[in-house]
């Protein structure tokens, strides 16, 4: 992928970030590990850790920004619970909207 793709790609995946989860994802994209591509990152808060978290897909002719985007909206109401309520919850966060309904 060109340069001006990878970033139009991060910008799509933002946008669309910031529809589901209100700034609470930063989304940029890196050199993968062993130089040969890149790889979009999706940076949020875990208050289980106390530290960052990510989400990372490879940017290559596999890639699905609606794949990318699905690991976020499995989240989406265990990411928007408070902190207190994440700190809780003792199963997957995933399963976090199905349990509380």
């Amino acid at each position: 992928m060109r340069k001006d793709q990878i970033n139009q790609e991060v910008k799509n995946a933002q946008r669309a970030l910031d529809k589901i989860l209100p700034g609470l994802v930063r989304v940029a994209a890196l050199k993968d590990a062993d130089g040969n591509g890149h790889v979009i990152v999706g940076y949020y808060d875990d208050y289980k850790s106390g530290s960052k978290s990510s989400h990372m897909e490879r940017l290559d002719r596999f890639y699905s920004m609606n794949i990318f985007l699905s690991f976020f909206q499995q989240r989406k109401d265990y990411m928007l619970a408070t902190p207190m309520e994440q700190l809780m919850y003792k199963d997957h966060p995933a399963m976090y909207s199905n349990q509380i309904k």
